[in-house]
């Protein structure tokens, strides 16, 4: 019987253009692994292009064509990870791809799923199939393979090359393949497999070089400051640097001139923005810096104000609010959602902030909200008629919700009846939310998979009548503790008076452990912190104390989702902070759906870790109880 290991991959020779003509059928060209998948008798393995084994690296997978119906085989495709708009994200599959610890592979299986891409069975019931034109493979692998899951079969276009890398390129996506039908399965490079690999050219602003010249670091313009955007080396050396090398010596600067988390490059020096260069690259990821980046050519035409932002940005209007600088996201195309209604009914009235303007912000936020809402039944809280009119909860979905919606049977205590609960996770869910006046989103810690098990911890500090920064204190002193047990804590705003403190918990605990883990935590922070904090509900027996809360942990508890906008003036967002951030002054209200995304894209996500991070519990347990 043919295995995977005596499989000599096809491979593609490169091809400049597209083209349309029968007898070809035309895919879209996948940045991620190639991969085999053999099933026999029942035993799946997933082998890598050059043979090395990745069965235990991506479980979810395994596990998927485990399940698919059907004899043995052997399928050729694509592993891919991919964003909230489907794009794939090669990062983050070679992260997943160096991660051995059983427990951080599971976690990552269920934060990071990877979804495998069939576009040809070569093994089918012990038969080998290499032999047989594409065309009768395809139609095997169509009657084997679903067209959706975590295994599904890759979609192709016959004769109509051209029009598809059209609609690649508008998509900003990685290419084409291009295939004969009547082709047997070949290894090696051949005539009868074509790639058409698309690269992407954009201008940059110089904002610092590396010593020696064997760099550039490069920034965009997102309106009204730079945005650091990675850097560049290929292409450039002291050589092409020779004739600017005057320029960047005389601008010296001792700090970064953008917005962003700078490079810890010891050879790194920053520099006067004033020069801008030509850089082509092959994609520019969600939440990352431009892959494979080469230096093309000095741009003396351009100025720094005609650096774009990247094509996921959502370019802002000017704002409405006269009292604030920043600028509000724009509505985007809704893709195959319905026009929507009242786009421009004021949903923050005092700060001209609209419907449009709402659902614009949930849309460009989704890279990052959309993993913590992945497999988690959703509250929403609905303002129909903006955030000084009635506002109601809602759990169950509406009867003339669209069917896309996906739920969930959950009891509803509250109503001591079964209903059925919207389940979060992907766009146009989040889409639907917001365009139904949805301004919150909260969540529970659980997934619908398991419900009865806590993804995380949380302290919710309250400070009522306490001044914020007697929070930031106890927030700190509350690291401080989880750092002697080496327990991981993380720190996101409120986004109204508090802050909140999640700690990780993997799933090893039920809620009411999760719980139970909370209010040692507090107890003992309380104990340390006597003068400032209180475990006291009541607020007029507080006595000017900040509340330690810990009742957000437990079944069918919620917090609201990171990034969710709040309903109060100003349209802050509950905004994840590096701990160096949560110092004196900071305020729970300071990131609004006005400046969110720029410090997003600038400064990536500090809370993600607690979806995937599986702690040492009992030895962080048997730390606190010394």
């Amino acid at each position: 019987m043919l295995r995977a290991d005596d499989i000599e991959l096809q491979l593609a020779e490169p091809r400049q253009q597209a083209f349309t003509q029968d007898g070809w059928i035309f895919e879209l060209k996948l940045d991620g692994f190639r991969l085999l998948v053999e099933r026999i008798g029942g035993v799946v393995r997933l082998v890598l292009r050059r043979g090395r084994e990745a069965t235990s690296y991506f479980p979810e997978v395994a596990e998927a064509a485990r399940a698919v119906p059907g004899p043995d085989f052997i399928l050729d495709g694509e592993l891919c990870i991919q964003d909230a708009q489907g794009h794939p994200i090669f990062q983050r599959l070679l992260k997943r791809s160096t991660v051995t610890n059983p427990r951080d592979v599971a976690a990552l299986a269920a934060s990071d799923p990877a979804v495998y891409f069939a576009f040809d069975v070569l093994m089918l019931d012990g038969k080998d199939l290499r032999g047989l034109p594409l065309a009768q493979r395809k139609v095997l692998l169509e009657g084997l393979v679903p067209k959706e899951g975590r295994v599904h079969r890759l979609d192709h276009l016959e004769r109509e090359g051209e029009a598809l890398l059209a609609l690649v390129k508008q998509q900003g996506l990685e290419g084409v393949m291009c295939k004969r039908l009547d082709a047997p399965y070949r290894g090696g490079r051949g005539p009868s497999w074509l790639k058409v690999a698309l690269t992407q050219v954009g201008d940059f602003a110089v904002v610092g070089y590396a010593e020696e010249y064997g760099a550039l670091y490069l920034a965009t313009w997102n309106g009204s400051q730079l945005v650091y955007a990675g850097k560049v080396g290929a292409g450039f050396n002291p050589k092409v640097a020779a004739p600017v090398s005057h320029l960047l010596e005389g601008a010296r600067l001792e700090k970064p001139p953008f917005i962003g988390t700078p490079p810890a490059d010891p050879e790194a020096r920053w520099c006067e923005p004033s020069l801008v260069v030509e850089v082509r690259y092959k994609n520019w990821p969600t939440g990352l810096a431009p892959r494979e980046p080469v230096f093309l050519r000095f741009r003396d035409d351009k100025t720094i104000e005609e650096c774009p932002p990247p094509p996921w940005a959502v370019a802002a209007p000017p704002a409405t609010n006269p009292e604030s600088s920043s600028s509000s996201p724009s509505p985007r195309p809704a893709g195959k959602t319905k026009p929507l209604s009242n786009p421009d009914k004021l949903y923050f009235p005092d700060d001209g902030i609209t419907k449009a303007q709402v659902v614009a912000y949930y849309e460009a936020v989704s890279p990052w909200l959309l993993p913590y809402l992945v497999d988690r039944p959703l509250m929403m809280t609905r303002f129909p008629d903006g955030i000084h009119g009635k506002s109601f909860f809602q759990k169950a979905k509406p009867p003339k919700a669209p069917a896309f919606l996906r739920t969930v049977r959950v009891h509803n205590e509250d109503e001591a009846k079964e209903i059925d609960q919207l389940v979060g996770g992907d766009l146009e869910t989040l889409r639907w939310c917001a365009a139904m006046g949805t301004i919150p989103l909260h969540i529970p810690a659980g997934r619908v998979e398991s419900l009865q098990r806590a993804d995380w911890a949380v302290i919710d500090f309250d400070p009522k009548e306490a001044p914020f920064a007697h929070v930031v204190t106890l927030a700190l002193a509350l690291k401080a503790l989880c750092d002697e047990a080496r327990l991981p804590c993380f720190v996101k705003t409120s986004g109204q008076a508090g802050l909140h403190v999640l700690v990780p918990l993997g799933g090893q605990l039920d809620h009411t452990g999760a719980r139970q883990l909370a209010d040692v935590l507090a107890t003992l922070l309380v104990q340390r912190c006597s003068s400032l904090a209180t475990l006291e509900r009541v607020v007029n027996k507080r006595q000017g104390k900040v509340y330690v809360d810990t009742s957000s942990n437990g079944q069918g508890k919620l917090i609201v989702a990171p990034f969710a906008v709040r309903a109060v003036r100003t349209a802050p967002v509950s905004m994840p902070l590096r701990w160096d951030e949560v110092v004196p002054g900071l305020s729970p209200r300071q990131w609004t759906i006005r400046n969110a995304l720029a410090r997003l894209e600038a400064q990536g996500d500090p809370l993600a870790p607690v979806l995937s991070v599986v702690p040492d519990l009992g030895g962080a347990l048997a730390a606190l109880g010394g």
